[in-house]
C-alpha cells in the first residue's frame, strides 16, 4: 500500500511539473499579446519551459519561444523607429534566437506522434514568420559592422545570403533577391577587416563582375598574394589586365612576379603590353631595359635612353644607363692590365679615359637626384679614381665611408 502511494505521489509531481512548464509557455504566450505587452516576462517563462525535459522538445514551445524573441525584436524595432533609442545588439540576439527558435520548433513538428502519424501544425506559419525576420539579419550585420565587430557582423550578413538554402525557404524565390550580392560584398569586407583573407576571398569571387569589380579584383590579387596562392594570385593578375586594360597595376604586378621568377620572356610580353598602354610611360621602358638587359643590350640601352627622354630626372634610368657605360669601361680597364706590350698599353690606356668619361654625367645626374644611393656613389668614385680627379675622388670616397 505503501508503494503504491510513493508511486502515486510520483505520478502527481511529475504531472504537476509537466502541468507547470505547460502554463509557463501558456504564460509566455499570454504576455506577449496582453496590452502592454510584457517580453521580459514572457521570455523568463519561456526559458522555463526549454530547459525542462517534460516541454523542451515540444515544438509548441519552440514555436512560442519564437513568437517571445520576435516580440522582443518587434519591441526595440519600434524604439528606434521612434525614438532612436533600441537596443540594437538585443535586436540582433533577438532576430538570432527567433529564427533558430521557429527551425526548431518546424524540426520537432515534423516528428509522428504517440500513434506514428506525422500532422505538422506550425509548418506554414514557421515559413512566414523566417521569412519575415530575414531583414533583421542585415540590421544585425550592420550594427556589429559598426561596432567593428567584424566576425558577428559577418556571421550575420552571411545568415541573411543564405537563406535561400534555408530548408524551409526553398521554393519561395528568395535566390532572386537583388540585396544578396551586395551583402556578399559585405560579408567579403567584414572578413578583410577581420583579417580572414581565406574567407574573404570565398565572398569576393562570387560578387567580382558585378559588384566595386576594380577594388575586388585588386583585393583578391592581394589576398591571394597573402594567402601565398600562385595560381589564383596571376589568375587575378591576368583577369585584371582583360578586365581594366587601362589599370597599370595589373600588368605591373604580372611583371615583377614574372622577373622575380626569372621568366623573362613572360615579363617581356607583358611590358610590351603595358607600353602598347601607356608609351609615354618612364618607369616602363625603364622595367623593359633591365628585362633586355641579360640578353640584347644595345636594345636595353635604346630603353634606358627611351626612359630618360620621357623623363630627364628619373635616377633609376639615369643609373641603369651609367651602369652600362661603367661595366663595359670596368672590362675595358680588366683588358688593358692584361697587355704585356708596354708601347701598346700606353696606347690603350690613354683611350680608357674616354670609357670612363662616358657613364660620368649619368651617374652625376643620378646622384644629383639621390646621393642616399650606395650604388651611385660606388660608381662615382671608380670613376673619379680613373680619370684621376682626385678631389672629387677623396668627396666621394669619404661618403661611402660614411653610408
Amino acid at each position: 500500500m505503501k508503494k503504491i502511494i510513493f508511486l502515486l505521489s510520483a505520478l502527481l509531481l511529475m504531472g504537476g511539473s509537466s502541468f507547470a512548464q505547460k502554463k509557463n509557455v501558456a504564460k509566455a504566450t499570454s504576455k506577449i499579446v496582453a496590452d502592454p505587452q510584457d517580453t521580459k516576462g514572457a521570455k523568463e517563462a519561456i526559458l522555463l519551459a526549454l530547459k525542462d525535459s517534460t516541454t523542451k522538445n515540444d515544438a509548441k514551445t519552440w514555436f512560442v519561444a519564437g513568437d517571445v524573441y520576435n516580440a522582443i525584436y518587434t519591441e526595440q524595432q519600434k524604439i528606434e523607429w521612434t525614438q532612436k533609442k533600441g537596443d540594437k545588439a538585443l535586436m540582433a540576439n533577438s532576430v538570432e534566437s527567433a529564427c533558430k527558435a521557429y527551425l526548431t520548433a518546424d524540426s520537432l513538428d515534423k516528428l509522428p506522434n504517440a500513434k506514428g502519424k506525422i500532422i505538422p501544425k506550425y509548418h506554414a506559419k514557421v515559413i512566414e514568420k523566417v521569412k519575415a525576420l530575414q531583414r533583421g539579419f542585415t540590421e544585425g550585420g550592420s550594427y556589429y559592422y559598426e561596432q567593428k565587430d567584424y566576425k558577428n557582423a559577418l556571421r550575420f550578413f552571411d545568415a541573411y545570403i543564405n537563406y535561400p538554402n534555408i530548408p524551409q525557404m526553398q521554393g519561395l524565390g528568395l535566390e532572386k533577391d537583388t540585396l544578396i550580392p551586395l551583402i556578399t560584398y559585405y560579408c567579403g569586407l567584414c572578413a578583410t577587416q577581420a583579417e580572414m583573407p581565406a574567407v574573404a576571398v570565398k565572398y569576393y569571387e562570387k560578387v567580382k563582375d558585378n559588384m566595386d569589380s576594380k577594388w575586388i579584383y585588386a583585393r583578391l590579387s592581394d589576398d591571394y598574394s597573402q594567402l601565398k596562392d600562385t595560381v589564383n594570385m596571376i589568375r587575378m593578375f591576368k583577369a585584371g589586365a582583360q578586365k581594366f586594360p587601362q589599370e597599370s597595376y595589373y600588368v605591373r604586378s604580372l611583371i615583377n612576379y614574372y622577373i622575380n621568377q626569372n621568366k623573362m620572356d613572360e615579363a617581356l610580353s607583358w611590358i610590351n603590353a603595358a607600353i602598347e598602354l601607356d608609351p609615354k610611360g618612364a618607369v616602363l621602358w625603364n622595367v623593359k631595359g633591365r628585362i633586355l638587359e641579360s640578353t640584347n643590350i644595345e636594345e636595353a640601352k635604346k630603353c634606358y635612353q627611351q626612359s630618360i627622354d620621357l623623363d630627364p630626372n628619373f635616377a633609376e634610368a639615369l643609373g641603369n644607363m651609367g651602369r652600362i657605360y661603367y661595366n663595359t669601361a670596368v672590362e675595358d680597364l680588366a683588358r688593358i692590365n692584361a697587355i704585356r706590350d708596354d708601347k701598346k698599353y700606353k696606347i690603350e690606356k690613354a683611350k680608357l679615359k674616354t670609357s670612363f668619361q662616358t657613364p660620368l654625367p649619368y651617374f652625376e645626374k643620378a646622384y644629383q637626384l639621390n646621393p642616399d644611393e650606395r650604388d651611385y656613389v660606388i660608381a662615382l668614385r671608380g670613376i673619379y679614381y680613373n680619370l684621376e680627379m682626385d678631389a672629387k675622388y677623396q668627396e666621394m670616397d669619404k661618403k661611402l665611408k660614411s653610408m
